[in-house]
């Protein structure tokens, strides 16, 4: 195959090549096969798509049926796993030149949140990998969660519990002797508090917790992530450059 651009074009090119050719093959032997031959491709094909939805949803496919049909490999005319792996290859191959298209898309957006002295917590860093690759490949909801649970591994890196106490003692609850929270909530307003971040930060990193409960807890949301991440990525800078007082 000679080098050609845009890369994703010879890519979609490849696959679509090789997804008609098989299918004409497939069809090819199946006529062979008989009077037989299309309904048993038909059946290849529609146990292949109910593995596949099953795989992805993990729920509403019974696997006994599913295979009860198809041949398992005793036979090699239409060998059922060799068509299945060939299935998935193509269905997943079509979802990850979708996930590549917004990808590209979203890449240069995310140049723009690059930082060279950024230096989170280990396990921070480790979720921030996770939100960069959710938002690049399309994982909008999850990349919210994602946010949340960056800002969760950085504030009880950077607000310990007698922090927290400290702040506790001037609320309320905390002066009629109720028991000091230790949830992400109590650690932004510590933060504050200490300030180490001022109340605009402390707003942003309120904003991407509330997001990401509501991620985990009701109806995940796409409309929101690049600003959590931004969000996010303010929270993290504020928290480095300013020192417990």
């Amino acid at each position: 195959m000679s080098y050609e651009f845009p890369a994703w074009c010879q890519m979609e090119t490849a696959l679509d090549d090789y997804e008609q050719g098989r299918g004409a093959d497939l069809r090819a032997k199946a006529k062979k096969l008989g009077p037989d031959g299309e309904q048993r491709l038909q059946q290849v094909n529609q146990a292949s798509d109910a593995l596949m939805k099953g795989a992805q949803e993990l729920t509403g496919v019974d696997i006994v049926e599913t295979l009860r049909d198809v041949s398992i490999g005793e036979k090699n005319d239409l060998p059922f796993r060799g068509l299945l792996d060939e299935h998935v290859c193509i269905k997943f191959g079509w979802e990850v030149m979708e996930m590549l298209s917004t990808a590209r898309d979203r890449f240069n957006t995310l140049v723009l949140v690059i930082q060279a002295n950024r230096n989170p917590s280990t396990h921070a860093k480790a979720f921030l990998r996770r939100v960069a690759r959710c938002y690049l490949f399309g994982f909008d909801s999850e990349c919210v969660v994602m946010c949340r649970a960056v800002l969760d591994s950085e504030f009880k890196v950077a607000i310990q519990k007698s922090n927290i106490n400290k702040w506790w003692k001037t609320t309320d609850k905390g002066k009629k002797g109720k028991c000091t929270p230790e949830n992400l909530c109590a650690r932004i307003k510590t933060a504050s508090y200490l300030e180490r971040i001022d109340a605009d930060t402390a707003s942003k990193a309120d904003n991407v917790r509330k997001n990401g409960n509501d991620g985990v807890h009701k109806t995940p949301s796409s409309a929101k992530a690049l600003d959590c991440i931004w969000k996010t990525v303010c929270v993290i800078d504020a928290l480095a450059s300013n020192s417990v007082k």
